[in-house]
């Protein structure tokens, strides 16, 4: 019966704690802890890559050059990486391919509002609302990023207009 009463007690509190937390907290592969209420108000490119995909590492240019022009189009990129990889080697991964967007250093599944796609390269537009409104498969180039971006703007403001 102590037993129950423990378990019980234990789920209280997890509930507790997970209701004064952040939403989908995260570390960044800097170190800096972050949380996807950080994103909100803003659109939000997740580039899920791997570095034995060749199209993922075209789309890295790409990806920085959007991510430098974040405050022009309200957009922020995040990257994940699709195979689970120890943050030391993934560091070194990253500063080798010259990301200059955020790399979150955590398993992203039980955050992100979706699960790991099936095939790489992988974007998804998440609306500053939080929804997920795109998912792009295959590589991308800046301008069909940007494209879908505005499509996502624009069938976002006639859903709430």
């Amino acid at each position: 019966m102590k037993t129950i009463a423990y378990f019980v007690q234990l789920f209280v509190i997890s509930l507790f704690v997970i209701g004064c937390s952040k939403n989908g907290e995260f570390k960044l592969l800097n170190g800096e802890d972050s949380s996807l209420d950080d994103y909100a108000g803003q659109w939000v490119i997740v580039n899920f890559w791997a570095e034995w995909c060749a199209p993922c590492l075209e789309e890295i240019p790409e990806l920085n050059q959007i991510h430098r022009a974040g405050q022009k189009y309200n957009v922020s990129v995040l990257g994940v990486s699709f195979d689970p990889i120890a943050n030391k080697t993934l560091k070194s991964t990253v500063a080798k391919l010259g990301f200059e967007y955020p790399v979150m250093a955590t398993n992203p599944v039980p955050i992100l509002p979706f699960s790991l796609p099936e095939s790489l390269p992988t974007n998804y537009i998440i609306a500053p609302n939080g929804e997920v409104v795109a998912k792009l498969v295959g590589t991308q180039t800046h301008e069909s990023l940007l494209a879908a971006l505005s499509k996502a703007k624009s069938a976002l403001a006639k859903k709430e207009g």
